[in-house]
């Protein structure tokens, strides 16, 4: 889905569905923030999912930081794509996104304490 999104807006195709957020005050940066951040959820539970073995802490790490190298390598593309803009602001508010995101991946994974 985020890939689709990346691509229909290289184009200048994206549908209306997906500018409107664009209608309110920082929506672009609200934008970021969300299909950032659910793409690392569903990428990292997917991953957890798949790797039962793996320590919990060490894939949300792994995929997380992956996600941010391959946010960061296509945010630095736009400044070559003429109907994109680079911004820092987007970038972090991609990486917040995908740490805040991340996070709850981590907390609802971690084991239960035992009572006393």
């Amino acid at each position: 889905m985020a890939l689709l999104i990346v691509i229909l807006a290289n184009g200048g195709n994206l549908p209306r569905s997906i500018t409107r957020i664009y209608d309110f005050p920082y929506g672009d940066k609200a934008g970021h923030f969300l299909i950032m951040g659910l793409l690392c959820f569903f990428l990292n539970r997917t991953a957890l999912a798949s790797f039962p073995g793996s320590r919990p802490a060490t894939l949300i790490w792994r995929v997380s930081l992956i996600l941010a190298f391959v946010v960061t390598l296509e945010e630095l593309s736009q400044q070559y794509i003429p109907r994109r803009t680079f911004s820092l602001i987007d970038l972090a508010f991609s990486y917040a996104g995908i740490a805040f995101f991340g996070w709850l991946v981590a907390r609802k994974n971690r084991p239960a304490k035992t009572p006393r």
